[in-house]
């Protein structure tokens, strides 16, 4: 499953519905590669209940101040276009599905 580059003109119709982890990366800092290809690994398991997108801070610097991001990688998960969790360093694949997991099967009434 490929993972959606995301860029100003593109962020909120990705978000608006289902559930949407957006990873806010800088590319050549190792943490953000090495949290790329976990991204990467994520997106094939989690294909059905999830999309899972990528923005470069460097290249969208006004998206990223919009959600207050200063550093990658930060890790934001949307749910019907509303950002319901920020993760912020590194993050295993475990610990990303039981979050995406959680909230797919979470009622619409509790975001």
């Amino acid at each position: 499953m490929e993972i959606h580059a995301l860029f100003k003109d593109t962020f909120q119709e990705q978000i608006s519905h289902g559930i949407t982890l957006v990873d806010f990366y800088t590319p050549g800092n190792n943490a953000c590669l090495e949290q790329l290809n976990i991204d990467h690994s994520l997106a094939q398991e989690v294909r059905y209940q999830a999309a899972v997108a990528k923005v470069n801070i460097d290249q969208e610097q006004e998206l990223a101040a919009e959600y207050n991001v200063s550093s990658g990688p930060t890790l934001l998960l949307f749910k019907d276009g509303y950002k319901v969790e920020t993760l912020v360093g590194l993050q295993s694949k475990e610990v990303l599905q039981k979050y995406i997991i959680s909230y797919a099967t979470m009622s619409d009434s509790c975001v």
